[in-house]
């Protein structure tokens, strides 16, 4: 049985648990004797004041915010979503770092890709911050002045502009980041990758704190694409260019994970070029030629090479030796090897001297060096113009709704790169207008895939003279959304075109190829009470708040919500099947193929009879659903344990 808890992962207790693994020898009494871990360490162990390490100011708050669980959950909102019965993608409404110690349970070494385009922090850019620390009512009040329906403080009060005339400037975004990057560690796959999406002012910051989070080991490259067209200017430079940085999440794992892609979305032109085939093709694959002859000036590469007809040829097709500016790309020894290799061709020319030109050849699968190569996009073909985004929202809005989004093109790119197995899922938690999403559904037509995607957008609010308010969208989320129905509809017209050729019918078709619908979720509070002691001030307090918890669950919960909140405390995905089955005029709900059966409504011998009978591995029953029947529960807890059932009451 899956523990339940009303609060997320426990980020510090799972951490101490595999490092006690690891080295047990050094708890004593559940604590880290530092002193003997630094023997056990040895020379490994360093000296605090001469360490390499980034800091910054109040970088303890990042660890604070990891530690500090959560006791939110999702609900469930049928109305935005699209064929929610059959779809397995994701949107989730909310502030992401709340989402992503939400998801800790549920997703833990699930995630294949993540996607993020984090606020850049140029001083323009908004963001949450600082995440709720530990701190007291005074010094948060001072912060915020907003109060939820509960009277408890709420976080958005805290979104603002985090300006260069702050002396915390560069803290306050590693702050921001560190907490959120280190809980994405913990969703991706063992052979799972990152992608960030950052500019000039703080590509380097953001470099020292990946090699932290994710191990200096672990770092794959430092991709540079360009963002828009400029041209120089007599006073300055024009930046065009921004970064993606990349990380695996174990580097050993890579050759499992990607190759930086044998696969590109557009190979049929990448193949162009390997158009000549020889008796290695079954190894080597197709090749291409390249002249060996070039304007190059080096005397010790002007020799001569002998031609299939015994005649002798020199750079630049010469048949004597004549120093002009010429020379082999290759030295003797190397033209040698791949003579002897067959890694040069000669073709009859009429417009040398010799008759001959002397070409290499350049294999798909083995480079001219007679090295095993792994083909994919160089990072000078990453142009991922904004204005190509702008145009597509265009294309989908009918006008400028978003305009700083990311190409469609470039995530098609990025997620090219990964090697996915069937419903591999990628995840975005600054999803910003959904083109993540776009460019996955776009990419699964393109290839028949199968991937899936989790999005999760705040619900920022749109300017009032924006295009996007004018047009009724009162948040980024909300346009979000509306991209991907947009684009799913676009992609799904695209499909019935392409199909009115084929003998299939067309619906058959696009219910077969891909995945065009989302489920959506909104952060919102537990459905359960939750215990605040720091309201409480005295014993009669306790005694009314201990009277009003008789009945776990607050007024108003709805049963879709509380089951969907146990299940992600439990650990299952949003995916999870579910079954409702109607027993003794009552709902029970079977989970995972009746590996759990939940009771949320009733409890009596006819439904205890149904458990029974249908023997899941685990039960979960409200404790408020035995009141006034002791006899009843005992009786009930006896069977199940005969029965070898896993009951859970709270």
């Amino acid at each position: 049985m899956k523990n339940f808890s009303k609060e997320s992962l426990n980020i510090t207790k799972e951490k101490l648990n595999e490092f006690k693994q690891l080295f047990p020898e050094v708890f004593s009494e559940g604590k880290v004797d530092f002193e003997r871990l630094k023997l056990i360490l040895g020379k490994n162990a360093s000296i605090s004041d001469e360490r390499y390490v980034l800091n910054w100011e109040n970088k303890r708050e990042a660890f604070t915010a990891i530690q500090t669980t959560t006791t939110k959950t999702l609900g469930f909102a049928p109305e935005e979503s699209v064929k929610p019965d059959s779809t397995e993608n994701v949107f989730i409404e909310g502030e992401n770092l709340e989402v992503l110690k939400i998801l800790q349970k549920s997703y833990f070494g699930k995630i294949k890709m993540i996607y993020i385009d984090p606020p850049y922090n140029t001083g323009s850019d908004n963001f949450i911050y600082p995440d709720k620390f530990s701190e007291t009512k005074e010094e948060y009040l001072k912060k915020i002045k907003e109060k939820d329906e509960e009277g408890y403080l709420l976080k958005e009060g805290l979104f603002h502009k985090n300006s260069k005339e702050n002396g915390q400037f560069h803290s306050n975004w590693l702050n921001m980041m560190y907490p959120r990057l280190f809980l994405a560690k913990n969703l991706l796959k063992d052979d799972g990758v990152i992608f960030i999406s950052i500019d000039d002012n703080e590509v380097h910051n953001l470099r020292l704190l990946m090699n932290e989070i994710f191990g200096e080991e672990n770092f794959v490259s430092e991709i540079t694409c360009q963002k828009k067209t400029g041209h120089w200017h007599v006073e300055a430079i024009n930046t065009i260019t921004e970064h993606i940085i990349v990380y695996c999440k174990n580097k050993s794992k890579k050759n499992e994970l990607m190759s930086f892609s044998k696969n590109p979305h557009n190979l049929e032109k990448y193949l162009e070029r390997y158009k000549y085939k020889d008796e290695y093709i079954s190894t080597r694959g197709a090749y291409y030629t390249g002249e060996l002859s070039i304007h190059n000036d080096s005397p010790r590469r002007n020799f001569a090479i002998e031609c299939p007809d015994g005649t002798l040829t020199y750079p630049n097709g010469r048949k004597e030796k004549i120093q002009e500016g010429w020379s082999w790309a290759w030295n003797e020894k190397r033209v040698e090897w791949a003579r002897k290799n067959n890694f040069l061709e000669f073709k009859k020319s009429s417009n040398t001297e010799s008759g001959w030109d002397v070409c290499y050849k350049n294999y798909l699968n083995v480079n001219s060096r007679g090295n095993s190569v792994e083909r994919g996009y160089s990072h000078k073909n990453l142009i991922a113009l904004n204005a190509n985004d702008t145009y597509a929202m265009k294309e989908l809005f009918g006008t400028a709704i978003f305009n700083h989004s990311k190409s469609v093109k470039l995530l098609k790119t990025i997620i090219s790169f990964i090697k996915f197995s069937s419903s591999d899922i990628v995840l975005d938690f600054f999803a910003g207008s959904s083109t993540t999403a776009q460019a996955v559904m776009e990419l699964n037509k393109e290839d028949n895939g199968n991937r899936k995607f989790i999005c999760v957008q705040l619900p920022e609010k749109t300017k009032e003279n924006s295009e996007a308010f004018k047009a009724g969208y009162k948040t980024i989320a909300e346009i979000s959304k509306e991209r991907i129905r947009r684009a799913a509809k676009k992609i799904e017209a695209e499909v019935k075109k392409e199909s009115s050729a084929t003998s299939f019918p067309q619906e058959e078709q696009i219910k077969e190829c891909m995945d065009l619908g989302f489920k959506a979720y909104k952060l919102k509070e537990s459905n359960f009470k939750i215990w605040r002691c720091d309201t409480i001030s005295d014993e009669r307090e306790l005694e009314n708040l201990a009277d009003l918890f008789e009945d776990p669950l607050k007024e108003g919960a709805e049963a879709e919500n509380v089951l969907l909140e146990l299940l992600l405390k439990f650990g299952y995905d949003l995916n999870v099947k579910t079954e409702i089955m109607e027993v003794d005029e009552a709902k029970i709900y079977a989970v995972n193929n009746n590996e759990l059966i939940v009771c949320l409504e009733k409890i009596s011998n006819t439904i205890i009879s149904k458990i029974l009978e249908i023997k899941p591995s685990s039960c979960f029953m409200l404790d408020s659903l035995f009141k006034g029947q002791d006899s009843f529960k005992t009786n009930v807890v006896l069977q199940l344990q005969d029965a070898e059932i896993n009951l859970k009451v709270v």
